[in-house]
């Protein structure tokens, strides 16, 4: 298992382009988590947390620490959206895997966009 491991960093590591791409993605999940983390703000009220156009009411409304599961969702996206990005990569799909990982920055924009509002409204 390490032996695979390392051999996968090396294969990756070779790639100019392909370490660059899973270093800034990795960046932009930090920088979003980061923000998450950095926009919340302690309250006894309930802040709207989710957002719809679908229900009867379209801002759904809970208590703040809820807000705190948008970090957790970049950090799971750096993390795994990298480890897929790499599994594709070593089986030699490389182009496949460059795909993969734009399409990670664009889910990640979107997110970034739909916590911009939700914590706009929620803490206003």
């Amino acid at each position: 298992m390490k032996i695979d491991v390392i051999n996968t960093a090396k294969t990756i590591l070779a790639d100019r382009l392909m370490t660059v791409l899973l270093i800034v993605l990795i960046l932009l999940c930090a920088a979003y988590s980061a923000y998450v983390i950095l926009s919340l703000h302690p309250s006894d009220l309930q802040v709207a947390v989710h957002y719809t156009g679908y229900g009867q009411t379209t801002f759904y409304r809970d208590k703040w620490y809820y807000l705190i599961t948008f970090a957790v969702f970049g950090a799971m996206i750096g993390i795994l959206h990298t480890l897929l990005a790499a599994k594709i990569y070593v089986q030699g799909r490389r182009e496949m895997a460059i795909l993969f990982v734009v399409m990670s920055y664009l889910l990640m924009v979107v997110a970034w966009f739909i916590t911009w509002s939700v914590l706009k409204v929620a803490f206003l």
